[in-house]
């Protein structure tokens, strides 16, 4: 997997960026739901950012630490601790990569010509269609 590159975001006034994400949600390049993760991760990272704050203040005083007022309204800043992953079988997930790379090669066709691939994996299985997508595809 290649590294992602890093895109620098034009700088927009909040006025721009308001009719930006408008636009977007009118033409339907991204959902307003989308927004609404974005605008409620930002809380999730202030919120975790004044914890580690309290926390180190905690650890500079001797544990005398002034109470934010995010905590005395809400009484305690959540701790947002990770998912565990449940495992997953070796055969389940290895089906899941070979559905992965199937899905990035038939994904390269026009949808008039991935109707044989499927047909394809569909009789004799994913694998072969793979080849066959990597023929016409030259790789």
């Amino acid at each position: 997997m290649r590294p992602r590159k890093m895109v620098h975001a034009p700088m927009l006034s909040p006025g721009e960026a308001m009719y930006v994400i408008e636009r977007l949600v009118v033409d339907r390049r991204i959902e307003s739901n989308e927004v609404e993760r974005y605008v409620s991760a930002m809380r999730d990272e202030i919120a975790d950012l004044e914890q580690r704050l309290h926390s180190l203040r905690s650890a500079l005083s001797g544990g005398l630490a002034v109470r934010s007022s995010r905590e005395e309204r809400k009484g305690f800043v959540s701790v947002k601790r990770p998912r565990s992953r449940k495992a997953v079988p070796a055969e389940v997930r290895a089906s899941q990569q070979l559905q992965g790379r199937y899905l990035g090669l038939i994904s390269q066709f026009p949808k008039y010509k991935r109707s044989q691939y499927q047909r394809i994996a569909k009789e004799r299985g994913r694998e072969a269609a793979m080849s066959e997508m990597r023929v016409a595809l030259g790789k």
